[in-house]
């Protein structure tokens, strides 16, 4: 699929990766319906995108809201690409985590990805043509100790994308998934990176504009799974063939590097 003309839906626009992700749209000449709950910011990446040349009208949506959701894709009218980005973590042990903080990751994270499809998928699969991109995380792939409520969101992602991959299969729909690793984002301030365990720090964090392009090739190629960095690709690997080995690593790597931390 050539993205240039495309009505592409955004969500999680206003900031980070779906910034990022707007704005490569833009520029690959995509018309554009973006979404997210700060209606300000929101409205200056559409600014932004148009300075590009492009169309982008800014749909203010709170995506654990399921009727919102059903408007947002509305509004959009022929969706030719989904784009489900939005998401936020908050990092603590599952001992510590919040109740409130579990659920609203889940909410926004899985669910709003889960309403927007629903929304958007019935016109795709009656034209028989479409591309839906998850944002997952390598925290989809692997349980990391201290993150485990936003884990599960992820981890949740992964399946869903998996499921409805193989549903659609020969349908003329694209479903995709993008996991990346840290990325040098507001979202990675907010979650307190501190907070990971030691080893996963290891993975220098990537650019928005790196994983925005990786979204961008995935919409359009339909290639199954992305993950990036190269070093995070590589360990994801390792993970799925000899997982305990990987915990194993984890646990001693972080144990190491934590305790010269801690030491005057």
């Amino acid at each position: 699929m050539k993205l240039t003309g495309k009505n592409v839906v955004v969500t999680g626009a206003s900031s980070g990766i779906g910034r990022a992700v707007a704005m490569e749209m833009a520029r690959r000449g995509a018309r554009l319906v973006i979404a997210a709950r700060r209606a300000d910011r929101l409205e200056e990446v559409a600014l932004a995108c148009r300075q590009l040349g492009v169309s982008c009208t800014a749909v203010p949506t709170d995506v654990t809201d399921r009727a919102q959701c059903q408007e947002l894709i509305a509004a959009a009218g022929e969706v030719d690409v989904l784009i489900n980005n939005a998401g936020f973590a908050l990092f603590d042990s599952i001992a510590n985590a919040p109740p409130e903080d579990l659920r609203s990751m889940m909410e926004t994270n899985y669910f709003g990805a889960v309403w927007c499809t629903q929304a958007v998928l019935p016109q795709m699969v009656a034209r028989g043509a479409g591309s839906i991109v998850n944002v997952a995380s390598i925290t989809g792939i692997m349980g990391y100790a201290g993150m485990g409520g936003y884990c599960a969101t992820k981890f949740a992602m992964v399946g869903f994308t998996e499921a409805l991959r193989d549903e659609v299969i020969g349908r003329g729909v694209q479903v995709a998934m993008v996991c990346p690793g840290t990325t040098d984002t507001e979202f990675f301030v907010k979650a307190e990176r501190g907070k990971m365990p030691g080893a996963s720090r290891l993975i220098l964090a990537v650019k928005p504009e790196r994983v925005a392009r990786a979204v961008c090739d995935a919409a359009g190629d339909g290639q199954y799974r992305r993950i990036l960095p190269l070093a995070a690709a590589l360990f994801m690997r390792l993970k799925e063939l000899f997982p305990r080995f990987a915990h194993v690593l984890m646990r001693r790597v972080s144990a190491l590097l934590e305790s010269r931390v801690s030491k005057p």
